[in-house]
Parts: structure tokens; C-alpha cells; sequence
């Protein structure tokens, strides 16, 4: 058997074994060993680095794809010097970046006028705890509340309450703008409690300030713990700045 046989045996092996980065790294780093007289080893610990980067990078792609996102935001899009506002907010919420604020539970929380930036800097943390691998759901409260309470009337709550209980970070956009009636501002609390309970993460975007949120509520005391738990542990960012979509412009 010649080595074009051989390796082709290999690569076959490698793909039955489901181990991808090897099989497309392999033909390329035989003919860099000899040339770089690099040693079994050195070629076995190569193989196993180029795996692990090819399953990191699928496992990255799944966690952008799960999340949903309806377009992607990235921190470099965003012009921070826009006004003085954004400006003052910087330092604080690139350090969140590093995503260390997923593991203390902390919920950065996005509160100002519509243009401001909310969305954008809410889906861009996002995004960067999908590049950490982290789980996580981006969506709309009316989508979610509507989504659970179809579940609700099916039978399938806890199927559908587990995807948004679970994630590391949730990260919830208009949250408490549209009035609810009972039954979502039941599983609004659903969510928001145990999410809590369990030190979970949870991002919102709101146009309206926590004193406002019982205009929302169709229970007071119910927007006042939500609001609580929210805030017990919490990165809160009030951008009240000049707004793109601010007609003044």
C-alpha cells in the first residue's frame, strides 16, 4: 500500500471517529513534520489543537444559531462617542465583556429612551457570550410571553419554560412596555423568579423606568418583585442620551 493509500485510510478513520479538525488538518501537517522535523508527539498534540479549535468553533456556531438573534450587533459597530451619555457608559460595559458577570448572576439592564442604543449594546454582550460558548436566548417579551402562554394552552410549558429558565443568559428586549394582561405577567414572574432563584443571568431592555412598571403590570406588588429581583443583582445602564431616531437630530 503507497502513503496516498495510506493516508486516505486514515482520514477515513478519522471521519468515522466524527474528529473533523484532525482529518483537515492531517495531510497538511504531514508534510510540515518532515520539513520541520517535528516529532510524533508534536504532531499528535498539533492534531488534538486542531480538533479542539474545530469543535469550539461548531460549538460557537450552535450557540449564535440557538439564540436567535435577529441580526447580529457587535461592539466594534457602536459609536460610543456619539454623545456624552454613551461616553460615561463605556469603560463600565466593556467589562462585562469578558463575561465574568454570567457566573455572579449579575443582570445588565439597559433602561432609556427608544434610539439610544439599548438593543444594540443588549445583543452585542449577547453575542459575545455566544463566543464564550455560553448559552444564550435573545428575544422579544411579547414573543416570549406569547410563546409560553401557547405552550400554556397546549400542554407544553415546561418544555418551553425550560429553554428560557435554562440559558446562562437571557437577555429580554422591551421588557415591561406593552401592558400584560394576567396571565403573562404570570409567566413573566415564572421566568424572572426562577431565573433568580437560581443566579441565572437575565438582560433587559425597557423604555420605561421601574417607578412606571406598574402601568404595565396588571398587579403593582407583581412589578415591584420582578423589578426587585431584577435589580437585587444588577449592572444597570440609564441611557438617557441624544437618540438616533431622536427627532431633534
Amino acid at each position: 500500500m503507497n502513503r496516498e493509500d495510506e493516508l486516505e485510510q486514515v482520514l477515513q478513520k478519522l471521519k468515522w471517529l466524527r474528529l473533523p479538525g484532525m482529518m483537515r488538518a492531517l495531510p497538511g501537517l504531514l508534510g510540515k513534520a518532515a520539513a520541520e522535523n517535528l516529532t510524533t508527539s508534536d504532531v499528535i498534540s498539533r492534531l488534538c489543537d486542531e480538533e479542539k479549535a474545530s469543535r469550539m468553533k461548531s460549538a460557537i456556531t450552535a450557540k449564535v444559531k440557538g439564540a436567535r438573534f435577529p441580526e447580529i450587533n457587535t461592539v466594534d459597530g457602536f459609536d460610543f462617542e456619539f454623545c456624552p451619555v454613551r461616553k460615561k457608559l463605556k469603560a463600565r460595559y466593556l467589562a462585562l465583556h469578558d463575561v465574568s458577570f454570567i457566573d455572579k448572576g449579575v443582570n445588565p439592564l439597559f433602561i432609556g429612551s427608544p434610539g439610544t442604543g439599548k438593543t444594540y449594546l443588549a445583543r452585542a454582550l449577547a453575542w459575545r457570550a455566544c463566543q464564550a460558548n455560553r448559552r444564550v436566548v435573545f428575544v422579544s417579551a411579547a414573543r416570549m410571553l406569547n410563546e409560553l402562554h401557547g405552550a400554556e394552552l397546549h400542554g407544553a410549558l415546561e418544555r418551553i419554560l425550560r429553554r428560557y429558565v435554562k440559558a446562562d443568559l437571557l437577555c429580554i428586549d422591551d421588557f415591561a412596555v406593552l401592558a400584560m394582561d394576567a396571565a403573562q405577567a404570570k409567566l413573566a414572574f415564572q421566568v424572572i423568579s426562577e431565573r433568580y432563584d437560581h443566579r441565572r443571568s437575565t438582560c433587559i431592555t425597557t423604555n420605561r423606568i421601574f417607578k412606571d412598571w406598574p402601568k404595565v403590570f396588571p398587579d403593582a406588588l407583581n412589578a415591584q418583585v420582578i423589578a426587585e429581583r431584577l435589580t437585587e443583582r444588577s449592572e444597570r445602564f440609564i441611557m438617557d442620551g441624544k437618540g438616533y431616531r431622536d427627532p431633534r437630530d
